[in-house]
């Protein structure tokens, strides 16, 4: 040890957490608009997962997918997610209203692009933060 040239350092990132933020959402995004294609045809939503076996190997399972729209009554309604938090666009509102579910892809397109430009990266920083668990008196 007495060799070896020690030193206290602190680890830099050189990630820029608001473009993971949108690069996040814009892979949700283009997910999400995969989903809807699939629901349009009629087919059963659903996203293939790997997983390791007891043996080492990978198997792959299908899982039911967590799609972000979702009809209620004759409408349909659109709610970005950021992982598992719903977004709130405005501050307030939490989903997006279409009539019918073909109006959904480019709302979908609409908020992929957003998210490119920049518009959405308030609503994504709000999104990611992660609140204070109330403590157990």
């Amino acid at each position: 040890m007495a060799k070896l040239k020690l030193q206290t350092i602190q680890r830099s990132a050189e990630r820029d957490p608001v473009a993971e933020r949108r690069s996040k959402f814009i892979d949700a995004v283009q997910e999400q608009r995969g989903y809807l294609a699939k629901a349009l045809k009629g087919e059963k939503l659903t996203r293939t997962i790997e997983r390791k076996a007891e043996d080492g190997g990978v198997t792959t399972v299908e899982r039911p997918a967590r799609a972000w729209f979702f009809q209620q009554g004759k409408d349909w309604y659109l709610q970005p997610r950021y992982g598992a938090r719903v977004l709130l666009l405005d501050g307030k509102s939490n989903a997006i209203h279409a009539v019918k579910a073909a109006d959904l892809d480019p709302i979908l397109e609409a908020l992929g692009k957003a998210a490119e430009a920049g518009e959405l990266d308030k609503v994504l920083e709000a999104a990611s933060q992660r609140k204070a668990k109330a403590k157990a008196n």
